[in-house]
């Protein structure tokens, strides 16, 4: 214990002082050192360079609470900016009808889903990766009855029913799966001539003086590495025997629908009740600054929204 209490004083400059002070007042000082001898002394080395102070991580946000501040931001059950006119304007370009069943999958808590299957009436058949997006999903589409059914699959092995769906919207769902190993399994889903609306994030190939600002989102959207290349997505479309049809950039439409969303976040809790506390605090500020990167990187040029519509021939293979 003592040598502990000593080690302890000794890392404390004025307290190591008043320490050795008070030993000599008592008699228990050593006797003092000879003085050392003078010999020339080197030009110290220079100090080095500041050190960038550690970032202070805060805990992971509550997935229920960033689930809660989703519906507050882009409508009840979406979790992609825009809401139901967006979700319809992708579903847009597909030959839906009441005919038609549609494999849904990706970013989504039951609101787009709603939103298609009500306004185009086709089935729909939504898959969801993450078990508490899957259960609010059921919850949301429970008044559709067998119009809408939820399932959930395996990013590690994708597999959805073979040749049974007319049609797939697929709503950033390569965050955990590589376009390599989902874009097979979504092609073998289709019955042929099917068609595919695949909306995405790619990255460039280096994030160049972004670097870190992407490492960062990356960290807080949970992926395990950034998005990839648009041209990797669109050889993995061509190996899946997928034909493209269009090929859009729709980060501006994209960008006004994210500030509108967090405006009127903002606007609320102006007129609220002052700021949320607690896990909700945690979760809004998480979200904050992962939506502020997102938006930051898609300006720089590092991420880019891509909306490819496609066609799945009748044999593997194909062209772009």
């Amino acid at each position: 214990m003592k040598a502990a209490i000593l080690s302890l004083l000794e890392r404390v400059p004025g307290l190591r002082l008043l320490w050795r002070q008070g030993r000599r007042r008592l008699g228990f000082a050593a006797p003092p050192p000879p003085p050392p001898r003078q010999e020339p002394v080197a030009d110290p080395p220079p100090p080095p360079p500041p050190q960038p102070k550690p970032r202070a991580k805060l805990d992971p946000p509550d997935p229920e609470e960033v689930a809660l501040l989703a519906d507050q931001l882009w409508g009840e059950g979406f979790l992609l900016p825009g809401g139901a006119a967006e979700a319809n304007r992708l579903a847009n370009l597909l030959p839906l009808s009441p005919a038609t069943t549609l494999l849904l999958l990706g970013a989504d808590a039951g609101g787009a889903a709603n939103a298609i299957a009500v306004t185009r009436g086709a089935w729909v058949a939504a898959q969801q990766d993450n078990l508490l997006l899957a259960e609010r999903m059921a919850l949301k589409l429970r008044p559709l009855g067998k119009r809408a059914t939820v399932a959930t699959w395996d990013a590690e092995e994708p597999f959805f029913r073979h040749r049974y769906h007319h049609h797939a919207l697929a709503l950033e769902a390569l965050r955990r799966c590589p376009a390599a190993r989902l874009l097979p399994a979504l092609a073998a889903a289709l019955k042929p001539g099917g068609q595919l609306v695949l909306l995405e994030l790619v990255a460039n190939e280096a994030g160049g003086r972004n670097a870190s600002l992407l490492a960062r989102w990356v960290e807080l959207e949970g992926r395990a590495k950034p998005p990839e290349a648009a041209s990797i997505m669109e050889a993995a479309l061509v190996a899946a025997g997928f034909t493209l049809n269009v090929r859009e950039d729709v980060g501006a439409r994209h960008g006004a629908a994210v500030m509108a969303g967090w405006v009127r976040r903002v606007e609320a809790l102006r007129l609220g009740n002052g700021l949320p506390r607690g896990a909700a605090a945690v979760a809004l500020v998480t979200e904050a600054e992962r939506w502020l990167l997102r938006q930051r990187l898609m300006q720089a040029g590092v991420l880019r929204l891509m909306r490819w519509h496609c066609t799945r021939g009748p044999e593997r293979g194909g062209g772009l």
